[in-house]
Order: C-alpha cells, then structure tokens, then sequence
C-alpha cells in the first residue's frame, strides 16, 4: 500500500464521500468497503483507496498479463486520478518520494 501526500487545497475536496466521487469519474465498479473505496479499471484487477485526514493511501492489484496498449491507458488513467486526488503532478510525487526517502521517512 502506498500513501501520498494530498495539497491542503484538496482535503476538504476530499472527505466525507468526495473521494468516492472522483475515483467514479476514472475507475468502473465503484463501492464502499468500510473506510475504503474499492474500484477496477483496465489493467487493474483492484483499486483500494482511503484517506485518512491527512494521506491518501492507495494499494492496487495489477493483471501482469495485460497488453501494453491497455496498461499504458492504465498508467495514465491512474496518474490522472492520483493528480485530482492529491492536487500534486506525477512529476511533484515524485520529487516527494524522494525528498522522503531521503530523509528516512
């Protein structure tokens, strides 16, 4: 499970059942699971995703089998997701990442 940092624009976006609705614009078979929203999309066999108040906590199950064509669709339909959700590019995750492994965190 991965967790990212999520811009203090989008928490508010976020809570009560805003994260069910964004994941319903870019993944099929949305629903809850407890704390948790469940969904799947092209080579995404599964998609869980929850936020805490503070991160967004992320853990997927990918179809290995899947051709590139339909896993690159996924790639981007997941960036796309992942930037509404946390208000951060592909590229400013990134350099979070790193600033946090970096400092051990």
């Amino acid at each position: 499970m991965r967790d990212y940092p999520v811009k203090r624009t989008v928490k508010k976006k976020l809570a009560e059942e805003g994260l069910k609705n964004i994941m319903e614009r870019y993944f099929e078979g949305v629903k809850d699971e407890g704390d948790a929203v469940l969904a799947h999309y092209g080579a995404m066999k599964s998609i869980r995703a929850r936020y805490d108040g503070k991160k967004l906590w992320v853990e997927t199950d990918t179809d290995a089998s899947a051709s590139d064509e339909l896993a690159l669709d996924t790639v981007r339909v997941y960036n796309r997701f992942l930037e509404e959700a946390t208000g951060y590019t592909a590229k400013e995750r990134k350099k979070l990442a790193n600033k946090a492994a970096k400092e051990g965190a």
